[in-house]
């Protein structure tokens, strides 16, 4: 049960309402950010166990903060699935940065029915706390602590002895999506890496992955050993049906007309790829990961790579909803273990999928497009940089978008050749229809008037 998503637009947000951020005054006329605010060189300290040990006690100590250690207050109010919320989270998470607010809350949601004036999911996936925004592990590319790196408004508040707390709930005001052929994404990412949110999606979704690493460590372990994971290498495949769903996801044309076909054409596609591209896969074999939302499409997989060059198609072992009964954000549990379960179930195939060579989205999706998209992104950069080190032997790191009807794939090795659809590589039949296409990344928009000075002068916050 991969994706829980029927995207409902739903926004309050609460000292912060009709916000729109004007950013492009703190970009001075011709100057962009830095190199060293993008390069992955610095964050391999991400990896260690200082950094882990170090979130672990600063994440407990955010939960007694007093209004004076934390004078403003950022609380995220996630809405409907899981990609959804991420994407929105790091919106949330760019705008701490931003306006340097060192933590965000992910606070409570209506999900699997517990008290709503204090539930979080957040809490049972990744531990309770907040999320650093601050974190003194990157040196130079510490975007929250380095003051070249951007200009920043002044903040300070009218009486110190009061704490301010912005509230965001599902959409973060000033951010939006980018989209296909609208060059400001495309143009503000080339001069200063859209003021660092291509860093900071990174820096969040890596926490939210090491935090889940930990907390749910035997079960991914399990998972690891059965597939053999690390001796492969390993392709993502989400594949997001719908499984029976309507609303929204009927209206968009996001689902498989025939799922079949499509199964059997996206076999041969891999299949011939392997064959193609056999010397990547000497030392470490071919194998997909699956994640979807519907049960039958494993055995379907399965089958279908039997009959033809037997790539091994794996997954996590878990409960897939009735088939045709389909799956959604609000989907109903009969208790909440079994809710939390079905979230963990998600957040596992999104962990899963960061640990691939490569991701390849069945259809377009904000849940393979928040984490796993910002990981192959990281990566690709890094294998640039170390390029000469590693030869021909290893796989290119790629963010895959599957055509239509299976049997093509678009793949990409850097953020702004994804938006702009300028692809590092095309296999299969070339002249078949691609993806039909969202971006569902948040970008802040560089317009609008002085909403956002207004908007912190009503939370008591002034911006000099």
């Amino acid at each position: 049960m991969t994706t829980l998503r029927t995207v409902i637009p739903f926004c309050l947000v609460i000292v912060l309402f009709n916000l729109r951020l004007d950013l492009s005054r703190f970009i001075p006329e011709g100057e962009t950010a830095p190199q060293s605010a993008v390069s992955p060189k610095n964050h391999s300290a991400l990896s260690n166990d200082e950094y882990l040990k170090w979130l672990q006690e600063a994440r407990h100590r955010s939960l007694n903060l007093s209004s004076t250690e934390e004078p403003i207050r950022i609380m995220y109010r996630a809405m409907n699935g899981l990609g959804h919320q991420l994407t929105r989270l790091s919106a949330a998470y760019h705008f701490a940065m931003l306006y340097q607010i060192p933590r965000v809350w992910p606070t409570h949601n209506p999900y699997c029915r517990g008290n709503s004036t204090i539930f979080t999911i957040y809490d049972y996936l990744i531990g309770e706390g907040q999320l650093m925004v601050d974190i003194p592990f990157f040196g130079d590319n510490n975007l929250y602590r380095n003051p070249n790196l951007f200009p920043r408004p002044n903040i300070t508040l009218d009486h110190q002895d009061q704490q301010r707390v912005i509230h965001f709930s599902n959409e973060v005001q000033g951010y939006g999506h980018a989209r296909a052929g609208k060059l400001w994404s495309i143009e503000y990412l080339k001069k200063g890496n859209a003021l660092g949110k291509e860093v900071t999606d990174y820096q969040l979704y890596h926490q939210l992955m090491l935090l889940f690493e930990h907390k749910h460590k035997a079960r991914i372990q399990k998972v690891l050993e059965a597939t053999r994971f690390n001796e492969h290498t390993v392709f993502g495949l989400h594949i997001r049906t719908g499984n029976g769903e309507t609303g929204d996801f009927t209206f968009k044309g996001r689902g498989m007309n025939d799922l079949d076909g499509w199964v059997a054409r996206v076999v041969l596609l891999l299949c011939d790829y392997e064959q193609k591209h056999s010397h990547y896969f000497t030392k470490k074999p071919l194998m997909v990961y699956v994640g979807t939302d519907t049960g039958s499409v494993m055995q379907k997989l399965r089958a279908a790579s039997n009959k033809t060059c037997e790539i091994p198609f794996v997954s996590s072992d878990q409960t897939f909803v009735e088939e045709g009964k389909s799956v959604t954000w609000n989907l109903g549990y009969d208790d909440l273990d079994k809710c939390l379960t079905g979230w963990e179930d998600m957040f596992l195939d999104m962990y899963l999928f960061t640990r691939c060579n490569s991701v390849m989205a069945g259809t377009y999706s904000s849940f393979t497009q928040s984490a796993p998209l910002s990981f192959m992104m990281h990566k690709a950069k890094r294998q640039q940089l170390q390029q000469q080190g590693e030869g021909d032997e290893q796989h290119p790191h790629y963010f895959c978008d599957v055509g239509v009807d299976g049997n093509r794939m678009d793949c990409a090795s850097t953020l702004i050749g994804w938006l702009n659809q300028t692809t590092s590589m095309t296999w299969g039949v070339l002249n078949a229809t691609k993806q039909r296409m969202k971006h569902e990344i948040m970008f802040p928009v560089l317009e609008g008037g002085g909403a956002i000075a207004q908007a912190f002068g009503r939370a008591g916050i002034k911006m000099d």
